[in-house]
């Protein structure tokens, strides 16, 4: 194990001590040898003080601090990513769990191509009592990707599968970490980062990982629309712009691909659960994301009981797009067979 590089894994947590075990464990029982865990305690007001006690005596690889005052998110992340002196780190959130062979097959891709500022594969969604549910996946046939391809896909959003990464450790001081990052979409923004600061990535069509997906039975997650459209703008206006303009790119199409985001969250602003004060900073903030006579139309027949039809045809494009995700990945899958065969 002494010619085996460490490899960091590092868990932030806040108030989830019932995913610990998992979480947790999951990262002290990789297939490879030479793993250290580090665990950032947002001074969670549960038990996983105690929890982290005894998985502290399990497993001796792992360093667990617990914060006198809560941080907030970003700055619980920051602090632990800092941890380590390791030239591989592990982000996992502590409701996530990666699978035995995450380190054993995620390494080698970054050594192998150390223009990568990050690795990342397909995952598992698991719902919040660890029961399966779809396979998130990246429709892309190249394990490499470069800074430059990086930068103009995110364009078009989030092109990783879960915010579930290992990372190169010298790219992480090198975009400021999760610094002056917007809610919501701080992963995102690091995404984009990377790709600015000329860090490519390596993805792995293999299922390496269980991520979380809460379901949303008080009906909540729309109620934040208005910090995720404060965070997209700001991603586009402080990360994306400014990466093209440094490279002399045409922005024409960041300016259509925000007209476009625009019209997609449209018909979510208008349903009944907003207020009137809610859905008028909600109707500024999508003409500040992407103005267009299109998005005045969209806003006038969804206020006019249209938004069920936009709604639904949403819903089965974003099916659709998994449903291909799906189809090209067992098509990849057998063509490797096929040349390896």
């Amino acid at each position: 194990m002494q010619d085996m590089k460490p490899v960091a894994i590092c868990l932030p947590t806040y108030n989830q001590s019932q995913y610990l075990w998992e979480s947790v464990g999951s990262a002290c029982r990789q297939t490879y040898p030479n793993v250290e865990v580090w665990v950032s305690d947002d001074a969670s007001t549960d038990e996983t003080p105690e929890v982290m006690a005894q998985l502290c005596q399990q497993f001796p690889q792992v360093r667990y601090y617990r914060h006198p005052k809560n941080l907030g998110m970003a700055a619980n992340n920051n602090w632990v990513l800092k941890q380590p002196n390791t030239e591989f780190i592990v982000r996992l959130d502590s409701d996530d769990a990666l699978l035995p062979n995450y380190v054993e097959t995620l390494l080698p891709l970054l050594e192998k191509h150390p223009e990568a500022g990050y690795a990342h594969s397909a995952v598992q969604e698991i719902d919040e009592r660890s029961n399966n549910r779809d396979v998130r996946r990246i429709a892309r046939q190249h394990e490499f990707q470069s800074a430059d391809d990086s930068l103009r896909a995110a364009v078009f959003g989030v092109k990783v599968a879960a915010n579930i990464a290992m990372f190169r450790a010298e790219a992480l001081p090198a975009v400021r970490f999760y610094e002056d990052s917007p809610d919501f979409v701080q992963d995102y923004n690091m995404w984009v980062r990377m790709a600015d600061a000329g860090y490519g990535n390596v993805y792995a069509n293999e299922i390496l990982a269980r991520y979380r997906v809460w379901t949303d039975a008080k009906n909540l997650r729309p109620k934040r629309k208005n910090i995720e459209l404060q965070g997209c703008i700001r991603v586009f206006e402080d990360s994306i712009l400014p990466g093209f303009k440094r490279r002399g790119w045409d922005t024409k199409v960041i300016e259509e691909q925000r007209r476009k985001l625009a019209l997609r969250h449209t018909a979510y602003c208008y349903r009944p659960l907003f207020n009137e004060v809610e859905r008028t900073e909600l109707i500024a903030l999508l003409k500040e994301l992407g103005d267009s006579p299109a998005l005045r139309f969209r806003m006038f027949l969804s206020r006019w009981g249209f938004r069920p039809v936009f709604e639904w045809t949403i819903s089965m494009e974003l099916r659709l797009k998994g449903m291909v995700k799906g189809w090209l990945s067992t098509l990849q899958s057998y063509l490797r067979s096929q040349t390896a065969g």
